[in-house]
């Protein structure tokens, strides 16, 4: 039972962790603000949050890596501990999982406050408080408009987890429906949730597309430590498609997704899966790297590590972008990646009757 939350939590959204190159969702950047609390940090949080990454390791989907982390981690322990900063402290043990792992996902977080204070904030916002600061922030749409040329532009800065996104995927993609070619831009996405992810994929093909399958491997509660598990060899595999729409914005005009080292995660996926099925050219820069789903576990009062606890993989070729991003069909610089999809839009004519308008 206790994998199978986990495994929800990981695919309720995609990549819930993903720095790499940066933070992708809000919470967990301002988690990392330093705070006056810090100060309470003690050489036994940091102990603590060391003893407990180690152990939480027993989780991690690429178990043939975890020997090397622990080894890694043992080997730089007392240099780890003398690091008070507890900013410095966290970015060094997150360098030293990179270069152990060579997993971006995997990452160590600093809280805002210990979870032993007492809340003083009350209870954990409502499903509706949390829609009230999505929608402010667009669902994760940065811009969503017409251009003159008949070409639409759909630029996302993040993919909403929240069950109302699937709505708002919708407002947007009916307000873009009629343009003669969609532009997806991705260069400045680090990732996010899967209702929003699931939904516009579900708007770019005449019937909902299999996208990746994630596989997570069997994980049973230790007796002997209630924060560890024992990894049985097994796996259970999950099939991942897009939702189902009433009327697809996009079923068959050209797509093309601008990409670069600031598309990470989620984002990656929807480059990979649009690319993979011949739906879509990427065009840019290859990206960050990062494709195993991930949950937040606690390392004692200050700190967490967000844990890649599964694969994602393409059912066909069997393969995915974990380590070496997803790599363009058209090589140009990120910064000209926009340029380039309209330079090659505007060599087809646009489709008779087009009548092109801006954001309406």
């Amino acid at each position: 039972m206790r994998m199978k939350r986990l495994m929800a939590a990981a695919l309720g959204g995609l990549a819930m962790a993903c720095q790499g190159p940066a933070a992708v969702l809000a919470q967990e950047a301002a988690a990392n603000v330093p705070g006056a609390g810090h100060a309470a940090i003690t050489r036994e949080h940091r102990i603590r949050a060391l003893d407990t990454l180690e152990r939480r390791l027993a989780h991690y989907v690429m178990a043939e890596r975890t020997p090397a982390i622990r080894a890694r981690l043992a080997a730089r322990r007392a240099a780890l501990l003398e690091i008070a900063d507890p900013e410095a402290f966290r970015q060094t043990i997150n360098a030293e999982l990179l270069v152990a792992s060579g997993d971006k996902h995997l990452q160590v977080w600093l809280e805002p406050r210990s979870r032993d204070e007492p809340a003083a904030a009350g209870p954990p916002p409502t499903l509706e408080q949390m829609a009230a600061v999505e929608a402010a922030n667009g669902w994760g749409v940065r811009e969503a408009k017409v251009l003159e040329n008949g070409v639409a532009w759909l630029d996302l800065a993040a993919f909403s987890g929240h069950p109302d996104s699937a709505a708002a995927i919708d407002a947007v993609m009916a307000r873009l429906a009629g343009a003669r070619a969609l532009v997806i831009d991705l260069r400045d996405n680090l990732g996010g949730g899967e209702v929003a992810l699931r939904q516009l994929m579900g708007h770019l093909a005449p019937e909902p597309m299999r996208l990746e399958d994630i596989s997570f491997r069997r994980c049973a509660p230790d007796p002997a430590d209630p924060e560890g598990c024992i990894q049985d060899g097994g796996r259970d595999i999950f099939e991942r498609y897009a939702n189902r729409v009433a009327a697809p914005a996009f079923p068959d005009q050209p797509i093309r997704v601008l990409v670069g080292p600031g598309t990470f995660s989620a984002a990656e996926a929807v480059a990979y899966a649009l690319q993979a099925s011949g739906r879509a050219t990427v065009i840019g820069e290859p990206t960050g790297g990062g494709a195993n789903p991930s949950t937040g576990m606690d390392l004692g009062p200050w700190f967490t590590v967000i844990m890649p606890i599964g694969e994602a993989r393409r059912p066909v070729t069997g393969t995915n972008w974990e380590g070496v991003g997803v790599q363009p069909d058209i090589v140009v610089p990120a910064a000209q990646a926009g340029a380039e999809a309209l330079r090659r839009l505007n060599a087809a004519p646009p489709s008779a009757g087009l009548n092109p308008s801006g954001l309406h």
